[in-house]
Formats: structure tokens, C-alpha cells, sequence
């Protein structure tokens, strides 16, 4: 026997939305009342080894980054700095959305050659 209830959308929706709402505080109340409230420290942790194994501290990826960018790659770091960190997300979404085209037109090219046969 099936049973067809008919109500109205804006009930149904306002019902879920509270379910869904009750649903996100019993989980956040749960995670909170069961996380580890320790906290583990420790001096250095690198590329999977423990602290011991480090005897010096190293500089981060990202300023062997800049400083390759800076002392080698000039030109580039300089349109790199003048053209996608404007500070500006348009300019940001310009620059990705131009390689993301590149990336995809290479894509399709790849593909055609392996159809044809090449």
C-alpha cells in the first residue's frame, strides 16, 4: 500500500532545511565532545623524518622559490610580479584561464594525433 502525502514547497523545503540544520548541530556537538584534547609538539618534522634525524633548520620551498625566481629567472619573476600578482583577481583569473586554454588546446591536440594514428 502506498501512502502519497502532498504539501506545500515551501513547508518541505523549510522541513529539510531544519533537518539538515539539526543534522550539522549533533554532528558539531558530537566532534567536539569527542576529539583528543591532547596536542602533540614537537621541534621539527621534515619530508617524513622525525626531528632527530635534522640536525639544521632549512628555508621553506616557497623562499628557495623566490630566490631562484630573483637572482635567476629575472625577466620571468618580473612578468610574473607586474602581470598575475597585481593584487587584482581579474588579472589572476587572466592568467589561469589563459594556461587552463593552453593546457586544453594541447589536450585536444594530443588526443587527435593518438585517434590518427600518430
Amino acid at each position: 500500500m502506498i501512502i502519497e502525502v502532498v504539501m506545500d514547497p515551501s513547508i518541505t523545503a523549510l522541513i529539510i532545511l531544519a533537518g539538515s540544520g539539526l543534522t550539522l548541530l549533533i554532528a558539531a556537538t558530537l566532534y567536539y565532545l569527542l576529539k583528543s584534547r591532547s596536542v602533540r609538539t614537537t621541534e621539527l618534522y621534515l619530508s617524513g623524518e622525525g626531528e632527530n634525524v635534522v640536525s639544521n633548520l632549512s628555508p621553506g620551498v616557497g623562499s628557495l622559490y623566490y630566490g631562484f625566481m630573483k637572482r635567476f629567472a629575472k625577466n620571468l619573476y618580473k612578468v610574473l610580479t607586474e602581470s598575475v600578482h597585481t593584487g587584482s583577481l581579474h588579472d589572476w583569473f587572466n592568467f589561469i584561464a589563459s594556461w587552463l586554454g593552453l593546457l586544453v588546446l594541447i589536450a585536444i591536440l594530443v588526443l587527435i594525433l593518438m585517434l590518427t594514428g600518430w
